[in-house]
Order: structure tokens, then sequence, then C-alpha cells
């Protein structure tokens, strides 16, 4: 393997895979520069530092000091007619959705956010199955440089509330129903109860898995809407969707909280940034 700099000269030569494998243990920052020059990160300003090695794995060194990017930008560059998504379930047909189309639709839920008024550092929760609109508001969440996190839609209310209570989010994006081994699985009493005991919610975006889903009443559920009704706000008065800002943030800017599993206590948060995470207990205000 050989690499070369911009002018065509040879700055490295290896032998075969582990002769490589090794200059990257050996020369860390170099290898991480290079992977980040290769893959073609989108970012307003380039780092400064890769790493300084000087500072102790324990102490959770810095990485891509200086640099100013945003993670939904990354995700979303391509906008071409290629697959992005595969959208299938065992009670829906599968849909295929395209690089264009999953930004456009990402666009749409950015404008909806930031008309809603969810900023840099809010926190956005998804509590439903795999499917197409979570990835859609997690792209929209974290272009603004607010924060995504999620629980399982099998987890009972008291176990949710055990994770969101601990980041407080201001949106949850949830589903009435969903179908899972055949099982039908009913949502809104559990949104219901969790909503209670959550007050920092100030709105509730419900999806509707069926055409005839919006005719189930949910008025008995604080701040609840159904997406598309949502949705709604993202267009202006002339029918157009404004163009879609990507926050510039730092590295570790938070991206995603997951949480532990709880079998030991509380769970707790884990805080993900654009390319490294690290484990504390969080409390947003």
């Amino acid at each position: 393997m050989t690499l070369f700099d911009d002018l065509g000269s040879t700055v490295l030569e290896t032998h075969d895979y582990w002769d490589f494998h090794q200059w990257t243990i050996d020369n860390l920052a170099e290898f991480w520069a290079e992977l980040w020059d290769f893959i073609g990160v989108i970012s307003s300003k380039r780092f400064d530092q890769v790493i300084d090695l000087s500072v102790p794995m324990e102490e959770s060194p810095e990485w891509f000091k200086g640099t100013r990017l945003n993670f939904a930008e990354n995700l979303l560059k391509y906008r071409d007619d290629k697959v992005a998504i595969i959208s299938a379930g065992e009670d829906k047909e599968t849909e295929y959705i395209t690089f264009a189309q999953m930004y456009e639709e990402a666009k749409l839920y950015a404008a909806a956010f930031r008309k809603f008024g969810i900023k840099k550092g809010d926190v956005v929760a998804c509590y439903m199955s795999n499917r197409k609109e979570p990835m859609f508001a997690m792209q929209a969440t974290t272009s603004i440089g607010a924060i995504w996190t999620g629980a399982l839609p099998l987890l009972g209310p008291k176990a949710v509330l055990n994770r969101f209570k601990l980041v407080n989010p201001k949106i949850i994006i949830t589903i009435d129903r969903f179908q899972n081994n055949k099982e039908e699985i009913d949502m809104l009493p559990k949104i219901k109860e969790i909503v209670k005991d959550l007050p920092s919610l100030e709105k509730v975006i419900i999806v509707p898995s069926k055409k005839d889903s919006k005719l189930k009443g949910i008025s008995d559920i604080r701040n609840s809407c159904f997406l598309d009704d949502f949705l709604t706000l993202g267009v202006d008065k002339d029918g157009t969707v404004p163009i879609m800002e990507f926050e510039q943030v730092s590295f570790s800017h938070p991206v995603f909280i997951s949480f532990t599993s709880g079998t030991t206590g509380l769970p707790k948060a884990m805080i993900h940034g654009c390319g490294v995470s690290f484990s504390k207990r969080i409390f947003f205000k």
C-alpha cells in the first residue's frame, strides 16, 4: 500500500496489511487525519489538532480539536436518486426512499422543529418502532445542533420515564400502535402515562401507523398532535420549505444520548458526539 501527498510524492509505503496496521498504531494522529480527508468529512473549519497524545486515555482527550461541522450535514451530503432507505415491516408494504427524498423530508422536519422553537442543546426523544419517520426526525434534530435520544417501544412507561427524566426532552415523537411478531402493541395508553410525569414535554408528535389511525382520540394526551399536522409548521405561506441550515458545532458536541440497561440501578445516560462517546449521569434543565 502506498500513500501519496498532494504533489504525488510517496509519503508512506507498506508491504502488507499488518505493516499498514502497525503504522496506524504508531502514527495515530496522522492516520486519522488521512482518513478524515479520504472520507471527505464536510466541515466549515478544519481541525487544528487530531488528538493530544500526551493526555491519558482515561481523561478522554479531545478529538479533532478546533473543527466545526454538523453530523446531519454529513449524513445528507448525497442528494441523488440512489436508494438511501428501505423501509419494511410486518404490516406494511416495502418502501424505497432515495437520498434526494430523504433530504427533502429531513428539510421539512427541520423547518417544523425550528418554527416550533427547538434550538441547539434541546433534546428530542423517540419512542417508537424502526420506521422512516425517526430517521428524518433524527437528521432534522441534529441539523439544528439539538440532541436525539430514544427508548425501545416495548419498554413500559416506568422504564421510559427512568430514562427520559434524566434528559428532559422538549419533544417526543412516537406512534399510535405497531405490530411485533404478529402481536398488536397499543402505544397510546403508555404515551398518556409517560406524558403525565414528564413536565418538560412541550409537544407529543404521534405518527399514524395506518390511514384510519387519525380517527383515534388523542385529546387526553397533553400537547399531542399527529405528525402531518405538526409538519405543516415547516411550510411557509407561499408553500415552500425554508432551506435547511446546519448548525456548526464542535466534534464533541452531543449528537445522541443512549442509556445503560438499568440492571444495576437506574439507567445512566451516555452522550455520543460526532465520533466519540463518554458515559456520565447528566441532567438537562
